[in-house]
């Protein structure tokens, strides 16, 4: 039988459906204009940085997070921002129930305003299937420093993003 706990990552990212959902039926009500997008970016940003200072809060070795930190930040020019919600939902894994459920609840209000700022979905969007990739990391033994400076440089990039 599953747990059920390994269905959390699946129920953040739902975060986008419902956000593209909210779009569509309240379509009306999301304008695009001159200012409308703009709180949606900044809610964006300030989700991201509430996660960076959860995930920093957890932090034993610093030089560690600084060195995975510049390689997350630069590997994030090239990398969707949802591999990096997907290792910071990792250090929740590795952390304990409270810390998960606190970082799935932010990754779900992230992908509100994403998902209502698409404009159609398509098959170009399948890569936030990278949010599943680290996962993969649960079977190894990880230092939970490479995790947090990882997942914290890569949001950083796109909370500096335009």
């Amino acid at each position: 039988m599953i747990k059920l706990i390994y269905l959390v990552p699946i129920i953040a990212l739902f975060g986008i459906l419902v956000g593209f959902i909210l779009k569509r039926i309240a379509n009306e009500e999301i304008k695009f204009g001159k200012f409308g997008s703009r709180y949606f970016i900044w809610m964006k940003r300030i989700i991201l940085l509430l996660i960076i200072i959860i995930a920093l809060y957890f932090t034993e070795n610093i030089t560690l997070v600084i060195v995975t930190a510049v390689l997350g930040f630069i590997l994030s020019i090239f990398v969707n921002e949802y591999l990096f919600l997907g290792t910071a939902l990792l250090l929740g894994f590795l952390t304990g129930k409270e810390i998960l459920i606190l970082l799935a609840s932010l990754i779900f209000l992230y992908g509100l305003p994403y998902g209502s700022m698409l404009r159609r979905f398509a098959k170009e969007h399948l890569f936030i299937l990278l949010f599943f990739v680290p996962f993969s990391l649960l079977f190894v033994d990880i230092d939970p420093a490479v995790i947090i400076g990882f997942s914290s440089g890569g949001l950083l990039q796109y909370i500096i993003r335009k």
